[in-house]
């Protein structure tokens, strides 16, 4: 039986994928589960894995092309039996599809406009040809004024690749350059600095204008110009779009949590560590069922309440934020769902997590780590209408009544941010949600 491998959902706004390496050939024996390729967009890289044991029958995909989602890019032929597959079918990817089965038409990929620069090639060296490098790699080389032969490439052949134009430009590159130095020669430019020169400067009353006195460009002497990677461009639009989308309205909590302390206490003592955040998500999913509003998303004018709660837990990583998603934490225990959470941080770090796994959340919850602050406002992860955000816990005197009177007393405490879209969610929702999350935490009934 012939089973298609096709380019999947790399992202709710993305529409289409490069191949950035083939990891097996034609002929090639592969495991279920075995890493069949390298894929990379603005927002992710990812291995895609074999859908089940067998021999590879086609790639249909060339390294470096650009693929539209749902474009069938490899088959594999397998050794399992019809009846096997349909009892197995459900559990499949999604990406997955059998052979000869209907699927939604493939999406045309589309028109990349071809920067007005000259092609992009490695200066020839004793018969060396034009360098070939993938559209992305070429968009970033155009967008930065890059000289890609100046960057030593790891890919196949010495081929440059996304990620190393991307640690060229974090390590300062062509585009973190000193004026100093380029001062030094007369006409000069410093990469970067013409744009913000022209957005900054008057128009010229006449050709014999004096030049302006140094550091009047916006660029003082020893200043760099780090041109934002990809993912940071692909961050700062969602943000824009959300704040511009959403009518945000924050509401804030304080929570005493030493209940929750001790029951980490114990937990250590049974060999078992737990940190806050998953008391957080549980008192969360608990919150939500009596405020299904919450955990919705919003479709043209309307509300889609859903009935599953996909948690998306945002996660900082080197390339920037990513807010990988828990499936279905309405029925995970404690220990499960802290285990889900570690599994899909230290992927999202390790550039292991799968495309999937960064789509469909219906809430989220942010975290600012152990290095973090007693409150933030977060903005909404569209097309959601809440996230909560915890602070961080710190011991502070509070009252509190002990035996019917009135005392002080030193607990840790911690802010709950609660950020919610307020066309669809009103203030009796968001607030009730809100003091329902800090009465589960304060009241401390929980197990793993």
């Amino acid at each position: 039986m012939i089973v298609d491998v096709v380019m999947p959902q790399l992202g709710e706004s993305v529409v289409e994928g490069t191949v950035v390496k083939w990891l097996v050939k034609p002929g090639d024996r592969v495991a279920k589960d075995q890493a069949l390729l390298e894929i990379s967009t603005d927002k992710v890289d990812a291995e895609i894995p074999s859908p089940e044991a067998g021999v590879v029958a086609e790639l249909l995909a060339k390294t470096g092309e650009v693929v539209p989602i749902k474009a069938v890019i490899a088959r594999i032929e397998t050794e399992a039996a019809t009846g096997a597959w349909d009892e197995e079918k459900e559990g499949m990817p999604s990406w997955i599809a059998r052979k000869g089965e209907a699927m939604p038409p493939i999406p045309a990929a589309p028109a990349v406009p071809t920067p007005a620069t000259p092609p992009l090639s490695r200066p020839p060296a004793s018969g060396a040809s034009t360098l070939r490098i993938t559209p992305v790699v070429a968009r970033m080389a155009a967008e930065h004024g890059l000289d890609l032969s100046k960057i030593a490439g790891s890919g196949i052949d010495g081929r440059v690749t996304k990620r190393d134009v991307e640690a060229f430009l974090a390590g300062g590159g062509v585009s973190s350059v000193s004026l100093s130095a380029a001062s030094a020669v007369p006409g000069a430019a410093v990469p970067g600095a013409a744009a913000m020169r022209d957005a900054q400067a008057p128009p010229a009353a006449a050709s014999h204008a004096t030049p302006p006195a140094s550091g009047a460009e916006g660029i003082a002497e020893g200043d760099q110009v780090i041109p934002f990677s990809p993912i940071r461009k692909m961050i700062a639009e969602r943000m824009v779009r959300s704040k511009q989308t959403s009518p945000h309205v924050h509401a804030v909590a304080e929570v005493d949590m030493h209940r929750i302390m001790a029951l980490r206490a114990g937990f250590k003592q049974q060999g078992r560590s737990v940190t806050v955040l998953p008391f957080l998500l549980i008192a969360a999913v608990r919150a939500l069922a009596e405020f299904p509003t919450l955990n919705a998303i919003v479709s043209g004018e309307s509300l889609i309440i859903r009935k599953a709660v996909h948690l998306g837990v945002a996660v900082e990583t080197e390339r920037g934020l990513m807010v990988p998603v828990v499936r279905d934490a309405e029925k995970l225990s404690l220990g499960a769902l802290s285990d889900a959470v570690d599994d899909l941080a230290a992927r999202a770090r390790n550039h292991r997590i799968l495309p999937d796994e960064l789509n469909g959340g219906t809430f989220s919850v942010s975290n600012p780590g152990p290095k973090g602050n007693l409150f933030g406002t977060p903005i909404i992860n569209q097309p959601q209408v809440g996230i909560l955000r915890m602070g961080q816990v710190v011991k502070r005197p509070v009252v509190s009544e002990v035996d019917g009177a009135d005392s002080i007393v030193i607990r840790p405490m911690m802010y709950l941010v609660l950020g919610y879209d307020h066309r669809v969610v009103d203030g009796v929702a968001g607030n009730g949600f809100l003091f329902r999350v800090r009465e589960i935490l304060e009241a401390g009934e929980f197990s793993l």
